[in-house]
């Protein structure tokens, strides 16, 4: 009984604590989540509130992965047009971070009911198989993959038995690699515009392979021996993996050529 009446205690603690901190959040920040309604009033907002932008740019990247309707890309290529590549991508994970370690901690003190709120039974069901995964390959693959919608599989995510530690890990891991293509891509919006079109150009080639071989990939997600997985499918597969590989490489190479060597914008 105490031990029941200390855990309502924690509960009720937990959520006066987190209504006191989105009340502040919100409270300080409305002037800037009125600018998640516009991207260009995103960046204007951020790029004029002089030291103090990269604050403010980190607290946006925050909102939006817990709330705001702006996509994290757009964020992120704001980020790469303000702050350049490196700082860019830097305060992008610290925001992005912060953002889905307060996920991952909610939704693992809170429960089922309170993804509820955020994801939709349907969507949930779909994936209901990942809350009992005791393994974070598959967490890494899903937020290293384009085709996967990775903020709400944060909140799933937050109902496995993997630690947070782990999952913040395997998260900016995951990320990493697209955080850097938009930061790169964003400052070569300003810098070089070619380059930014050529990233642009890998990026929708990988997204459109990711969803060609998405039913490859909800296989992959689903099978309970990945590794025995990919031995037998490179086994049936492997002359056409090498020769698609390989007409990959090519494409992606000539793509370089033709947009950034021979500079199709001037």
């Amino acid at each position: 009984m105490k031990s029941s009446k200390y855990k309502f205690q924690k509960i009720i603690l937990l959520i006066t604590i987190l209504i006191i901190f989105f009340g502040s959040v919100i409270y300080f920040s409305w002037p800037f989540l009125t600018a998640f309604s516009s991207p260009d009033k995103a960046r204007k907002i951020i790029s004029g509130a002089g030291a103090f932008a990269p604050l403010i740019y980190i607290l946006m990247q925050i909102i939006q992965v817990i709330i705001a309707p702006i996509p994290g890309q757009v964020i992120g290529l704001i980020g790469g047009i303000l702050f350049g590549p490196v700082l860019g991508v830097i305060y992008t994970i610290i925001g992005s971070t912060i953002g889905f370690t307060i996920i991952f901690i909610i939704t693992r003190r809170l429960g089922r009911p309170f993804v509820n709120r955020f994801v939709s039974e349907k969507f949930l069901n779909k994936f209901d198989h990942l809350t009992k995964e005791q393994g974070p390959l598959i967490f890494f693959l899903i937020f290293l993959l384009p085709a996967f919608p990775d903020d709400i599989i944060s909140f799933i995510a937050g109902l496995t038995t993997i630690k947070i530690s782990t999952l913040v890990i395997i998260s900016i891991l995951g990320r990493l690699p697209g955080y850097i293509v938009l930061s790169i891509t964003g400052n070569g919006l300003v810098e070089d515009l070619n380059f930014s079109i050529f990233l642009f150009a890998v990026l929708a080639i990988f997204s459109i392979l990711a969803w060609w071989k998405r039913v490859w990939i909800h296989k992959f997600v689903n099978h309970t021996n990945r590794i025995l997985f990919i031995k037998e499918q490179w086994k049936l597969w492997w002359k056409g993996i090498l020769i698609y590989g390989t007409i990959l490489i090519i494409t992606i190479f000539l793509l370089y050529e033709f947009i950034v060597v021979f500079k199709i914008i001037k």
